[in-house]
């Protein structure tokens, strides 16, 4: 027979339940969180693993919330919660709340009527099934983050899994390098270039995720997490995953981060170094993977849209992704500069004559323009958009307030320039690199006079 006992004053970051089984005392709620932060570093990057439109990941963070709640049942509700990080969730909680009335807003519009044969991708209920996706992601960013702080034991589990994963997608593309070369097999390699996928999808998140593992790396290096050895030996394998992804956004992502970091850390004469190291880099790379004439193909097909989109108007390449979203976001935005189509709206209204304009159909019910910040200026109009910088934000600027390891503070941009570099706001791993930033800059023992004065803990039930 079994017996469960719930611990009183507890936290969600320390929330046991304890189980008797045959005499024996087991803390089930060490298990569980050993359990949610090994499935949080392993599936962060691998967004090809769902069910349906959902990834095994956000499927695992909603059963948890479930029994996250059973267990606050058994505490009678009252939860500790760390002032700072209760601000960041009020922060989104308020970007959620406008972005569902500007889709009321947003029903004056001409929806197409494919939506029909899927429930979740009408109107309204696509904003519903992006809210349940952020709300998750931003719950888990902040509650991985609070129980970092809490349990360096299990911090150090966390990022010791997060690098060996970004080792084991990286390993996996080498191995199968040969395959695509010989066979053309699109596996851990894939396209005529090769590029390295790891477990992602494609190269572009695939560096992005590197870029957060990389950072990782150098966090737990200087707090002796990783030895010398596998520093260089680990770094040298990610550094070449990562030139292997050919990632144009992970590049963008660096770009921006640096004249962030350069802003506030780097001084005098130093920031010319640093700004010549930026462009230095972005010429060598742009050289080597021929990243203009990728660009300017994307010119050439928006300057002759009208066109092309008409004579192959079978073909995804010229009505559907960058090049019609290169031609029909503008339009969008001029139109509702300050409402936005709505969240998730895009290939919904992308087909409505005001903004085609006599160009080609959409050859399929999915569709988004890939263009970065554009993708969210265009569904959540210029003043939310600015609004949700802010609260991306929001995060390093506490860490810089706090005079936070600069290393930490890069770890937590990745979130922001993620997104504004290309990657989907839902896409988890920066979420997850920004977990880990935010619970070793906020541990315990942080000398109070680098503590913001708000970064005591408060009770509610």
């Amino acid at each position: 027979m079994s017996h469960a006992y719930a611990q009183t004053n507890s936290t969600p970051a320390t929330q046991a339940l304890r189980v008797m089984v045959n005499g024996r005392l087991y803390d089930v709620g060490t298990w569980r969180r050993y359990t949610l932060v090994f499935f949080a570093a392993t599936l962060s990057s691998t967004v090809v693993l769902k069910i349906g439109d959902v990834q095994y990941l956000e499927v695992i963070f909603a059963a948890d919330l479930l029994v996250l709640g059973a267990l606050l049942l058994f505490d009678g509700f009252c939860v500790r919660i760390f002032r700072p990080f209760l601000e960041i969730a009020k922060s989104y909680a308020i970007f959620l709340g406008c972005a569902f009335v500007l889709s009321l807003f947003a029903l004056d519009q001409s929806f197409a009527t494919w939506f029909h044969s899927s429930f979740l991708k009408a109107p309204i209920l696509v904003t519903l099934a992006r809210m349940a996706e952020l709300s998750l992601d931003a719950f888990y960013m902040l509650y991985l983050g609070c129980i970092f702080r809490k349990d360096e034991r299990l911090c150090l589990f966390g990022a010791r899994t997060y690098f060996w994963a970004g080792i084991a997608g990286c390993v996996y593309s080498f191995i199968t390098l040969p395959l695509n070369l010989l066979f053309d097999a699109q596996l851990g390699t894939y396209t005529t270039l090769h590029r390295f996928r790891g477990f992602d999808n494609e190269g572009g998140g695939f560096g992005l995720y590197l870029l957060s593992v990389m950072l990782l790396t150098v966090v737990m290096y200087r707090r002796a997490w990783l030895s010398r050895r596998q520093l260089y030996v680990g770094g040298a394998v990610l550094a070449a995953g990562f030139a292997g992804s050919q990632s144009k956004s992970a590049y963008a992502a660096i770009a921006l981060s640096g004249v962030i970091v350069m802003v506030w850390f780097v001084q005098g004469r130093k920031r010319w170094f640093v700004l010549f190291g930026l462009v230095a880099g972005f010429i060598v790379l742009t050289s080597l993977f021929n990243i203009g004439e990728q660009v300017d193909q994307y010119r050439i097909g928006r300057d002759r849209y009208q066109e092309l989109s008409n004579l192959r108007s079978e073909d995804g390449n010229f009505v559907m992704g960058r090049v019609a979203g290169a031609v029909l976001a503008p339009r969008m935005i001029a139109a509702r500069p300050l409402l936005g189509i709505g969240w998730g709206n895009y290939p919904l209204v992308r087909d409505d004559a005001e903004y085609r304009r006599g160009t080609a159909f959409a050859i399929a019910p999915l569709d988004a323009p890939s263009l970065g910040v554009i993708d969210y200026i265009v569904e959540l109009g210029i003043p939310l958009w600015m609004y949700l910088t802010w609260v991306e934000l929001k995060p390093v600027f506490m860490l810089h307030r706090i005079r936070s390891d600069p290393w930490l503070i890069a770890l937590a941009l990745i979130q922001p320039v993620s997104n504004w570099a290309g990657a989907h706001l839902n896409l988890i791993h920066p979420w997850v690199a920004a977990a880990f930033a935010l619970g070793l800059a906020y541990r315990p023992g942080l000398p109070e006079t680098l503590l913001p004065e708000d970064a005591d803990s408060v009770r509610s039930g």
